[in-house]
């Protein structure tokens, strides 16, 4: 079919690509130039173009309503746009995200395991394709970690055969990516928990944030649920496997960690499986809960427990969450990506106990969040907290943003440094601490801006090291 996509931005490019990728005449359109869109945006466009999809960048989407009898509408443009109208009126047959997701599902010939919540989601698909691996399956693993945009990451996966060199699929499925996966059937689906996040995608709605999670109820021929979604689910599904940790009589698989051995029991009725194992667990903060999910979900897949044990064993952590760098002067450096309130408190927590220094940059990423309640989190657990004003994302300085977290932590008797960026920052770390503190970055730029961010960081504490001592 000959197909015209409105929009090159994130919703649209994917839906591009598939439906060029399964045989159709695919024109993306968008009002902005080639040379306007970042770096990276420009790469995938000039892969699209190699592969066969025609660009009509710069110029008037109607030029091209002419030539098909099919569109996708990116859920950016507006309603009332004069080109919807336009559309209507040459009875454009408007296709739209499920009958996207529909082609996808039609492509996907493997088993498939799905993760979806707000917090936890990239280290659970980690755990669970380390414990696949183990168990001697050729493991296709998408997540933010191989790219910010996980629809497009998936789709490249298609497109480049991952699906078929493959018997099984770990997808990460952040809310973004959920448009096109909601009607992918998955195996497993697994949600980790639901907090508020990204409201303003969702004009300020928690019940229609929550909504777009729910989708996995659906998808899923088993489904897997951390306790806190319990609420959620009691009404769409009474097959849910609850995983949590410590003994809950509501929970299929409990999880315990004690002395740096997790201990892990189950009880699935519905399945009839019921056991218990241990092993060895050396990582920090939610990665704990986040193995009690991965093993929860291998468990339901129908693996045994010694690819569990051998997948959490032989798993070492994810760079960017909850890394350990180093030590410096004395100073043990620690780089993390929390940046949600439930998060941050998680990650905080994990250094209850020391000296703490905390590096933050701007936590808006593409999204405002509520800077203000970050700094009061941070300022409880905090002997000094420098944050940095430079949004990792986006590439903007916004120095309020550095000042507002740091309002937030007015009350507390914390150093408080607003910076201009990551650079600074680690310098700073380095003069305000001894040795014995603990060093802690946190914030969306581990995730958006890994190497950049980490490699900037690094080079501040590294300087400070020579400037301070």
């Amino acid at each position: 079919m000959d197909c015209i996509i409105i929009g090159a931005g994130n919703a649209g490019r994917p839906v591009a690509r598939i439906l060029n990728h399964t045989g159709n005449q695919v024109i993306l359109t968008d009002r902005k130039l080639f040379e306007e869109f970042s770096p990276g945006v420009q790469e995938t466009l000039k892969i699209m173009e190699n592969e066969g999809v025609k660009l009509m960048l710069g110029s008037d989407a109607s030029l091209g309503v002419e030539k098909v009898s099919y569109a996708y509408i990116s859920p950016t443009v507006p309603e009332n746009s004069p080109i919807i109208k336009l559309l209507k009126d040459k009875k454009v047959e408007i296709l739209g995200n499920e009958y996207i997701s529909t082609v996808i599902n039609d492509l996907l010939d493997l088993d498939i395991i799905g993760i979806t919540g707000t917090l936890g989601k990239t280290s659970t698909t980690h755990i669970l394709s380390e414990i696949f691996m183990e168990a001697g399956y050729r493991v296709w693993t998408c997540s933010s970690r191989m790219g910010n945009l996980l629809s497009e990451v998936i789709v490249d996966g298609i497109v480049n055969g991952l699906h078929k060199k493959n018997n099984i699929a770990v997808l990460e499925l952040p809310h973004g990516t959920s448009r096109l996966m909601s009607k992918v059937d998955l195996n497993v689906g697994v949600i980790t928990n639901i907090y508020p996040d990204h409201l303003d995608e969702f004009d300020y709605s928690m019940e229609k944030y929550v909504t777009r999670k729910l989708f996995i109820a659906n998808s899923s021929k088993i489904l897997v649920s951390g306790l806190q979604c319990m609420d959620y689910f009691e009404t769409l599904r009474d097959d849910t496997i609850y995983y949590c940790h410590g003994n809950n009589n509501h929970c299929d698989v409990n999880g315990n960690l004690k002395d740096r051995i997790l201990d892990i029991t189950y009880d699935i009725h519905g399945m009839k499986l019921k056991g218990h194992f241990k092993t060895s667990f050396n990582l920090l903060g939610y990665y704990f809960e986040n193995s009690i999910a991965a093993s929860a979900a291998a468990l339901a897949y129908g693996l045994d427990e010694d690819s569990i044990i051998k997948g959490l064993k032989s798993f070492k952590g994810i760079a960017g969450h909850m890394e350990y760098i180093g030590n410096y002067k004395g100073r043990d450096v620690h780089f993390d990506a929390a940046f949600v309130p439930e998060g941050l408190i998680k990650t905080l927590e994990s250094f209850n106990n020391q000296e703490l220094i905390v590096i933050i940059d701007n936590p808006d990423s593409t999204n405002p969040r509520d800077k203000y309640k970050i700094g009061e989190i941070v300022g409880r657990y905090s002997k000094v907290i420098i944050c940095s004003g430079y949004n990792e994302t986006t590439k903007e300085y916004d120095i309020e943003a550095a000042n507002e977290v740091i309002e937030g932590a007015e009350k507390s008797d914390a150093l408080k440094i607003p910076v201009e960026d990551i650079l600074t920052a680690g310098k700073l770390s380095i003069k305000h601490s001894n040795p014995g503190c603990t060093i802690l970055h946190v914030g969306p730029g581990a995730i958006t801006n890994y190497e950049d961010v980490k490699t900037k960081m690094m080079s501040g504490i590294k300087d400070g090291c020579k400037k301070y001592e």
